[in-house]
């Protein structure tokens, strides 16, 4: 088998799976009619024209109504075959990154699938339409590409974790002072939080309202808090919420373990800037050695090459 075949079948592969998730996204297709009759009931009101699902739906954009609930459909189909302890990591990990875009797992698992039909469509005909070599090494290094492709969305989600925990430990220390000073104003826990989400936009922030409403739905404290450190996944965070946990249960004064907590976290923030300024030497000799330092030997050495040059050839 020669490699413009081999090159010709995975083409055909990645174009039949296109074909295949369209072919599953259009199957709800069939049961709107209902549904849409059935929303027109609710949408009749007395004041003014009925206004119909129908209407209501063509008053979007043709993206909004047909193309994206498509590609939904078709990014969810992949989350069907996925193993079930990866989606619960998935899950989980979706969590800790704040729900960017509000993806669930399928969303997530589909678009990691479109990532490499994309990417590897993409250099296949670009590789066809600018008459690129077909070699087998070529051919090798376009399903690398391709499977690499796969795990792309892994690396944005990883760096979106991170930098949402570095802000929410960044702002943990602000956030408790604050928490300190209402509560010791008067202001309950509940109050003290809103005061926060008000007058922050940071995640630590939307977090902290996040626990505030779940406690307003009926959930107690302890709940509340555990869920947002779940959601959360940062040590400080877990210290802070046991802390809290803890006095709830021994009935100590909340005001008292805030500012015990605040100080404890202000000293976590100064140890971790002197460990970074300790790692700034280290960080900056790799530079130095590879980058300025050849430039200031050529600035320095280089007019006596060729003096050391001409005395060489004279001897």
């Amino acid at each position: 088998m020669t490699m413009l075949m081999l090159a010709s079948l995975f083409t055909a592969l990645l174009v039949g799976m296109a074909v295949f998730f369209v072919s599953m996204s259009m199957r709800g297709v069939r049961s709107r009619a209902s549904i849409e009759e059935r929303l027109d009931e609710y949408l009749q009101t007395g004041a003014g024209p009925a206004v119909s699902a129908l209407d209501l739906e063509l008053s979007e954009s043709f993206f909004k109504r047909a193309i994206l609930p498509t590609l939904r459909r078709m990014l969810t189909f992949l989350a069907w075959m996925w193993p079930r302890n990866r989606v619960d990591s998935l899950r989980q990990r979706l969590l800790l990154a704040g729900q960017p875009g509000r993806m669930s797992t399928g969303d997530f698992i589909g678009l990691k699938g479109w990532c490499m039909i994309l990417i590897g469509g993409g250099i296949a005909s670009a590789a066809y339409l600018l008459n690129y070599p077909r070699t087998l090494t070529s051919l090798l290094l376009w399903v690398l590409i391709t499977l690499i492709s796969f795990f792309l969305p892994d690396i944005w989600l990883s760096r979106k974790i991170k930098t949402r925990q570095t802000e929410i430990v960044s702002a943990l220390p602000d956030a408790l002072d604050m928490l300190v000073i209402s509560v010791e104003a008067g202001l309950s826990f509940e109050n003290a939080i809103i005061e926060i989400a008000q007058r922050w936009r940071n995640a630590l922030a939307l977090e902290l309202m996040q626990a505030q409403r779940e406690i307003g739905m009926g959930q107690s404290r302890r709940q509340a808090l555990l869920a947002m450190n779940a959601r959360v996944g940062v040590p400080d965070v877990s210290a802070f919420v046991s802390a809290m946990n803890q006095a709830e249960e021994l009935g100590v004064s909340i005001a008292r373990v805030l500012a015990v907590q605040a100080e404890e976290m202000r000293i976590k923030r100064r140890q971790r800037a002197q460990e970074m300024a300790n790692k700034a030497p280290i960080k900056m000799l790799f530079p130095m050695v590879f980058l300025i330092f050849p430039a200031l030997f050529a600035v320095l050495l280089g007019p006596a090459v060729p003096q050391l040059l001409g005395a060489m050839n004279g001897l």
